[in-house]
């Protein structure tokens, strides 16, 4: 069996696979079985010189910049990361929530003025509403985290469901997503990108949220209108944004988003921990041992 593998793993599962033949992923071996690596590597171009490939295993969670369509036509599994990431993003989250909730910014900015100002306005995180979009892995455990502060937590799916662990309340379709939007104190947008998820929150919708809520975005940066946002932050129509993901990146230097002291800016970073590396390496590992003997794939994304 022939498996090519982005290169900072090369070595590391030929030890432990002896048996398999790995290759570094940027060497031409048209008939390996498996694909390990980067979206980058993940391209129509060279996957067409990959005639016996059966099986790829992204290191990302998403697969918005790969052409799905065209690994549907090969009929080739693909397998993603999802659920490494999901922790330090969650942990990113509730940095981004209680940077705005404790006023940790103007105190920042006071800090660096030498400016003693002690009572600015605050509002205790308990009893307020956070609304998930996306009820996914980083969503729950984003919630899970949440309960512990005495919030409320909405979810949003589109698929209509009872219930689920660590979420007070759900809701799904058009009236779904008006009422996460008006009820939020805190909207933390976390689905995938998509044809139906492009600019689905727009000045359109971005209306009925209240004066004083907040959006953080830690999911690709074109599910929100970014020119929309901008101008209803600068109107101070919502309170604040925590963003990570931009719908140009890296953000252009003369964008609006970069001087507004309303908004706290981080360079698509929120799920990059050292700890990752162990957990793609457990994931790969156990995925190899279940493409050899046959076994259901962990995190197979259904085309």
């Amino acid at each position: 069996m022939k498996i090519a593998v982005f290169k900072p793993y090369l070595q590391y599962l030929s030890e432990i696979f002896p048996e398999i033949n790995f290759y570094d992923i940027e060497e031409e071996c048209a008939d390996v079985e498996g694909l390990i690596g980067e979206p980058y590597h993940i391209t129509p171009e060279k996957l067409g010189k990959l005639t016996k490939l059966k099986w790829i295993q992204s290191l990302r969670t998403g697969f918005d910049n790969v052409d799905m369509e065209y690994i549907k036509k090969r009929n080739i599994i693909y397998t993603n990361a999802k659920d490494i990431y999901s922790i330090p993003i969650a942990e990113d989250v509730l940095c981004k929530i209680l940077i705005h909730n404790t006023n940790a910014l103007s105190y920042l900015r006071n800090q660096k003025e030498h400016i003693w100002k002690g009572n600015l306005y605050r509002k205790e995180l308990c009893t307020q509403t956070v609304g998930l979009i996306g009820t996914g892995s980083i969503a729950t455990e984003i919630a899970k985290r949440l309960q512990g502060f005495g919030v409320k937590i909405i979810g949003y799916k589109r698929t209509p469901v009872t219930s689920l662990p660590y979420f007070d309340e759900l809701c799904s379709g058009h009236k779904g997503l008006d009422y996460i939007l008006s009820m939020s104190d805190y909207l933390i947008v976390t689905v995938d990108l998509n044809k139906e998820t492009y600019h689905m929150l727009s000045k359109d919708n971005l209306k009925l949220m209240k004066k004083e809520a907040s959006i953080i975005n830690i999911a690709r940066g074109s599910i929100i209108n970014q020119k929309d946002l901008t101008e209803v932050l600068k109107n101070k129509e919502i309170s604040y944004a925590g963003l990570d993901v931009f719908e140009t990146e890296p953000l252009p230097e003369d964008d609006q988003l970069w001087d507004l002291d309303n908004v706290y800016i981080t360079p698509h970073t929120s799920g990059i921990v050292k700890n990752n590396k162990n957990r793609l390496k457990r994931l790969i590992v156990d995925n190899i041992k279940r493409y050899v003997e046959n076994e259901h794939l962990e995190n197979v994304v259904k085309l």
